[in-house]
């Protein structure tokens, strides 16, 4: 089984002292890449220095105000909605090259299935 999977680099924002909860809005932000390719990824690995440090399942990708270049013009950049945090899996040791900070690539990882409703699993 293989998934598509989005890198992001952390390396101007990352702490080693950080929580998941105060890298989270690092990986949220904008990315250079369109909404589609983001919305076709089930997670997200954070990068530093050409190493995994953290992954979140992927909810759900849009628009931001922000903006890249492309030959074709300005684009907008993408923000992540996250959802649960997973684990660092030894198939994201393969770090994509990061160009304009992110990249993605399938991986041999079995894709994610549903995310689980809460409101269900409370009751």
């Amino acid at each position: 089984m293989s998934a598509s999977v989005m890198f992001v680099s952390v390396n101007k924002t990352f702490d080693p002292t950080f929580t998941l909860s105060q890298l989270e809005p690092w990986v949220e932000r904008a990315w250079a890449m369109t909404v589609a390719k983001a919305s076709g990824c089930d997670r997200v690995v954070a990068v530093y220095g050409g190493a995994p440090v953290a992954c979140w399942r992927i909810r759900s990708a849009f628009p931001t105000e922000e903006t890249y270049e492309t030959t074709g013009g300005s684009r907008p950049r993408v923000g992540l909605s996250l959802g649960e945090p997973l684990p660092v899996l030894a198939a994201y040791l393969e770090v994509p090259a990061l160009r304009h900070g992110s990249a993605t690539t399938v991986l041999d990882v079995a894709p994610l299935g549903p995310e689980r409703d809460e409101a269900l699993t409370s009751a």
